[in-house]
Order: C-alpha cells, then structure tokens, then sequence
C-alpha cells in the first residue's frame, strides 16, 4: 500500500513539475511576444531574416576562412567545435528553413566526433549537458533558459527572447537537437 501512495505521489509531483514549466514557458511567450523585443541575432554572424542569397553568401565566406564546411550529407553546413568549447570535440550540423526567402528558423545538431555505440560517455545524455553550458556562455543576454518535461521527447530547455525561440533536447543516443525559431514569422505561418 505504501509504495501504491508513494507511485502516485511522485507521478503526481512529475505531473505539477511538468504543468509549471509548461505554465512558465506559455507565460513568458505571451510577454516576449507583446514587449515588441526583436531578437534576430543566431550565432557566427546568422541572423533571423537573412535572405538566402546573403546565407549563402557568409557561409561561403567563413568556408574560405576555414571555419565551416560541408556538412552531414553534403545537406547541412559543418563547424567543427574545440579548443575546449566542450568536454569532448563535437560536430555542430546546421541548415536554416526559409520563408520569403529569408530565414526564419534554424535546426541545428551536435554530436560528439567520436561517438560510437561502446563509448557511453559520448552519448547524448552527456552531450546535452555540454550543449547546455556552451549555450550559457553563448546567450548569457536576456531570459535564462526554462526546463519543461515532455513525455515523449524528456528534458528540453527553452530560452525566449523577444521573438527568438530556442530549444534544446536530446533527439537520440548520438544528436542533441537545437531548434531556433522566429515566433512572430511562425505566428504568421499558423494563421494562413
């Protein structure tokens, strides 16, 4: 009978942890999206509302500096991170999503260069936490990021800044996932 009370205790407590990240995100969204805050600045000079012909462009650029390359299947654009910018050298993947042939969100993936299914302690639960501190240091301006629980995806940090979304999670054994969005342009998307 204990264990039955203590079960349903913590699922309970689960649930209202859950609920208030939930509540705190829907909270904040309302405020940053009202306060008229424009956010647009990504990270290595990207910026939400970049044409494609000016990504393009940049990306090209910082490749002839040596700082991207291709990426995962020729589909993506590579930054390879080091100088102790994680615990373990990692593979930053990105490609942005254009509407009006601007960009107005960003998916990006990290992976630890030497994962491999043996070597646990590159997998994503570690890698996560890395991402996490790299992204402290990144965006230390504005809103800290909030923690909600989802059943299906687990832990996901979010960090709202004006129109700027951006989540954090784990997406499997090897990838975190960073998902950039412009609030206001999917706003306008979700009322076509």
């Amino acid at each position: 009978m204990r264990f039955v009370c203590a079960l349903l205790i913590l699922t309970f407590g689960v649930a209202g942890c859950n609920r208030q990240g939930i509540d705190m995100y829907s909270k904040l969204k309302a405020e940053e999206l009202s306060s008229g805050k424009r956010v647009d600045s990504l990270f290595f000079g990207i910026y939400f509302g970049m044409t494609d012909k000016q990504f393009y462009a940049h990306c090209w650029e910082m490749n002839k500096k040596g700082l991207f390359t291709d990426g995962e299947n020729n589909t993506a654009v590579l930054y390879k991170l080091n100088n102790n910018q994680m615990k373990h050298p990692g593979l930053m993947n990105f490609y942005p999503e254009f509407y009006e042939n601007k960009v107005y969100k960003m998916k990006v993936t990290f992976q630890y260069e030497a994962w491999a299914p043996w070597n646990k302690e590159r997998f994503s639960d570690s890698l996560i936490k890395d991402v996490r501190n790299l992204y402290g240091k990144w965006y230390k301006e504005g809103n800290p990021f909030i923690t909600v629980q989802d059943e299906k995806k687990g832990t996901i940090y979010v960090k709202l800044d004006g129109n700027r979304r951006i989540t954090i999670g784990r997406f499997d054994d090897m990838h975190v996932k960073v998902d950039y969005t412009d609030l206001l342009v999917e706003q306008q998307l979700n009322n076509k």
